[in-house]
This record gives C-alpha cells, structure tokens and sequence, in this order.
C-alpha cells in the first residue's frame, strides 16, 4: 500500500503572520487506492525554515486502514511571502504544500 489521497483546501480570514506558527490538532481522512481509508487525529506543529512554513502533524490512524499504528506527516510551504511576512514587510496570500505522509506499524 504505497498509494493513497486527500484533499484539503482551508481558508482563514484576517489572520496575521504569526499564525504562521499556530498549532493545533487535527483529523482527516485518506482514501486509498485500494478503496479502503484510514483516518487519522494528531498534533501539528508548525516552524518557519528560510521561506518555507513547515507543519509536522504526528499521531495515530485511529480507524480504518493501519488502525492502531502512528503516523508522521509533513507539509512543506514555499514562499516568498513568508519571508517578507516574517519581517513585517507583508503577508501571506495563499500557501501550497508538498505532503509527505509515513505510517509506521507498532
């Protein structure tokens, strides 16, 4: 099982550039291609790394697919912006990711 989706589109009004480091918990679902999903419920953490927002959520699968057994994923968001953001010359328009997603069996 190497293959697997989910969308996500979040939109936040009026929120300032240190939002950018908000952290929170969260749950969502993945669809397999299988047909089978998993759902998931973590941490997510979030640091600035040069122009990028990187957010590390880890946790379990909580049901589903790989039930019982923890996760690690990772988001990483360049853009420009957020350096200008970071040295309160602007803000953040919109972010978009590259995901990484690891499952790991106890």
């Amino acid at each position: 099982m190497t293959q697997g989706s989910r969308k996500a589109s979040v939109s936040f009004a009026s929120r300032s550039c240190l939002d950018l480091l908000d952290s929170t918990s969260v749950s969502f679902t993945i669809q397999w291609n299988t047909g089978q999903s998993s759902t998931v419920a973590g941490n997510a953490s979030t640091t600035i790394v040069g122009a990028s927002r990187v957010l590390v959520v880890t946790g379990n699968v909580t049901a589903g697919l790989f039930a019982g057994d923890s996760f690690v994923q990772t988001a990483i968001a360049p853009a420009t912006d957020i350096t200008l953001c970071t040295l309160g010359l602007g803000s953040v328009s919109s972010l978009y990711s590259v995901v990484t997603l690891e499952i790991t069996s106890l």
